[in-house]
C-alpha cells in the first residue's frame, strides 16, 4: 500500500555486472519498495549496456526486470530508455507500468526524457541511434547472438562514450531552450532529464523549467518529486526513510 505520495526519480546508474554499485543499486530498490512511493521513474542509462535480446542480457538485467514486475502492482513504475539501453520497450514492456524509448508526459504538464535527443548538434550519436534502433539491426543482433554479436555490442558501447562525453562537458542550453519552446506549446511546464550527469535547474522560455538529474552512478543521488511538483535531490540513503 502506498505510504508516500511522491515519485522517486533515478537516472544514469550505469550498473555493470558484479560491481559494488550493483549491490548498492539493488539495495536501493529494496529500500524503494519499503518507502512505498506513488511511483518510481527510471530516466535511462540504468545499466552500462542493456541489449534486451536473448544472448545479450545478464543476471542483473533479469533481476531488475523481476523487481519491476513484482512491484508494479504496488506503485507506478516507468522507464525511459537511455542511450545505453536498446529494445527494452519491445522485450520487457509488461514489466513496467509504462515504458518509452523517447519521452513520457504526465497529464499535469510534467515531461520525462533521458536527454540524449536534446542536443541536435551531436550528429554522430544521432546517426548511431538510427543505425542501432531499427528492425534490421535487431535482426542481425539476434542472428549473431551466439557468435560475433556480443563483441559488436561491446564496440557500440565503447563508441558511445567519446561523443557523449564531448557533449556533456557543457549543458547544451540553446538546445534545451529549443526543446523547452516545443514543450511549452504542448502545455508542458517542467522537464525532467538525465544524461548530462549534473544537477541543474534551468529556467527556459515560455515558463518551462528543466530539472537535470544527477548521475546516480557518480554520487548515489536521486530526486523525490512531491505532489506540488517541487523536487528534492539528495543521497538515496538519506531520502528513502
Amino acid at each position: 500500500m502506498m505510504k508516500n505520495n511522491v515519485y522517486v526519480l533515478v537516472a544514469d546508474c550505469h550498473i555493470c555486472s558484479h560491481s559494488e554499485d550493483e549491490g548498492d543499486f539493488f539495495e536501493m530498490l529494496d529500500r524503494i519498495a519499503e518507502f512505498s512511493p506513488a511511483g518510481v521513474i527510471f530516466l535511462g542509462d540504468i545499466f552500462e549496456l542493456w541489449i534486451a535480446l536473448d544472448g545479450y542480457e545478464s543476471s542483473e538485467h533479469s533481476r531488475f526486470v523481476g523487481w519491476c514486475s513484482a512491484h508494479k502492482a504496488e506503485m507506478e513504475i516507468g522507464f525511459i530508455e537511455g542511450n545505453h539501453e536498446f529494445y527494452v520497450s519491445d522485450t520487457h514492456r509488461e514489466a513496467f507500468s509504462w515504458i518509452d524509448d523517447v519521452s513520457h508526459t504526465f497529464g499535469n504538464g510534467i515531461h520525462f526524457i533521458h536527454g540524449d535527443l536534446v542536443n541536435r548538434a551531436d550528429r554522430k550519436y544521432l546517426l548511431l541511434r538510427k543505425l542501432v534502433r531499427n528492425p534490421f539491426t535487431r535482426f542481425l543482433l539476434r542472428l549473431t547472438a551466439s557468435g560475433i554479436g556480443p563483441a559488436i555490442a561491446e564496440k557500440v558501447r565503447v563508441s558511445l562514450k567519446p561523443t557523449n562525453l564531448q557533449h556533456k562537458r557543457l549543458l547544451p542550453v540553446a538546445h534545451l531552450e529549443n526543446y523547452g519552446q516545443t514543450a511549452g506549446r504542448e502545455k508542458i511546464h517542467t522537464i525532467f532529464s538525465g544524461h548530462f550527469h549534473v544537477r541543474k535547474n534551468i529556467e527556459l522560455p515560455d515558463g518551462v523549467s528543466a530539472e537535470i538529474l544527477p548521475a546516480w552512478g557518480n554520487c548515489g543521488e536521486i530526486v523525490l518529486l512531491r505532489p506540488d511538483s517541487s523536487p528534492v535531490c539528495g543521497p538515496w540513503r538519506e531520502l528513502l526513510v
